[in-house]
């Protein structure tokens, strides 16, 4: 079985050594209530495909910490991942 998930936003490194996670605004207003709860400081799960997988219907969830959140740009530490595809965003203690 195959399922098609369409991306929420994108991952970039920016040039500070921190990574930005961009949620596109159709989505943001999706994930309105969730990332209004997003504080400094937290703990969050981002699950996100992996484009250094060779096999596209790979996922990865990663832990980072939230240093900034503007609108729907976040700012976290901790990510190691660039241009990849972000499918959802939780604080880890909604686990």
């Amino acid at each position: 079985m195959h399922l098609k998930i369409e991306p929420i936003g994108v991952i970039k490194k920016s040039s500070s050594g921190l990574t930005d996670v961009i949620i596109y605004s159709d989505c943001e207003r999706i994930l309105g209530k969730i990332i209004e709860k997003f504080e400094k400081g937290a703990s969050l799960l981002i699950v996100h495909k992996n484009h250094q997988s060779g096999d596209e219907h790979q996922v990865k969830v990663s832990a980072a910490e939230l240093i900034n959140r503007k609108g729907n740009l976040l700012t976290v530490k901790g990510l190691e991942a660039e241009d990849d595809s972000v499918i959802d965003v939780r604080l880890s203690s909604e686990v």
